[in-house]
């Protein structure tokens, strides 16, 4: 796996992005969710990565464990995930053991991608010690810059076709000139490297 690759997985995800909850000793925990994780196995791997659950077991805690394994580009990554049932507060009764192990199926999901670097940043100690408000900025927040809209990530799509790449290959030449992959684009950067490849198809054509 190469550098390139490492640092897209783990590169940081929008703060939008990232959820927030009470975890013990009073800290806040910070995570994204599993669609998060899986949008960026996707964008990193262009959806040929795979996941399987090992085994599972009801623990007498009234837990659910499983043992995920999460294979990408020859590599594979195995972690645990729990959790556990809800229950009926007018009967007692665990509500749903499928949605817990669907849970548990996802936390094993999001620890095995950690093992790549997605998200890894988030569970650091010195991440999780952030104070909860930010302190007084002094002057103008910067500026954020806004993410590729849908219809230039088509156009990148749309234009790479024209010269002959698949997806894979769009994906690779998009991280290799801008060190991202085109629905992690701002929309700046996603207008220039549409003029490139137009300029690109442009010069096909006029030699053909």
């Amino acid at each position: 796996m190469d550098e390139k690759l490492r640092t897209a997985l783990s590169a940081p995800f929008p703060e939008d992005a990232v959820k927030r909850r009470r975890g013990s000793f009073g800290k806040d925990i910070h995570y994204v969710d599993g669609q998060a994780v899986v949008a960026r196995l996707n964008d990193c791997f262009a959806a040929e990565w795979s996941f399987c659950i090992e085994e599972h077991n009801e623990l007498v805690t009234g837990e659910v464990l499983v043992r995920g394994k999460l294979t990408a580009l020859g590599v594979t990554k195995e972690a645990f995930g729990k959790s556990t049932p809800a229950i009926s507060r007018e009967t007692g009764e665990v509500m749903s053991m499928a949605d817990a192990y669907k849970a548990a199926a996802t936390d094993a999901l999001k620890k095995c991608a950690t093992l790549l670097g997605v998200a890894a940043y988030l569970y650091s100690d010195d991440y999780s010690d952030q104070p909860t408000e930010q302190p007084q900025r002094l002057g103008p927040r910067p500026a954020t810059p806004q993410r590729a809209s849908a219809k230039q990530v088509s156009a990148i799509w749309a234009i790479g076709r024209k010269l002959g790449l698949d997806a894979n290959s769009i994906r690779q030449r998009c991280l290799g000139d801008h060190g991202a992959f085109p629905e992690q684009l701002d929309k700046q950067t996603a207008s220039a490297f549409i003029q490139v490849l137009g300029s690109e198809v442009d010069a096909q054509q006029g030699a053909a």
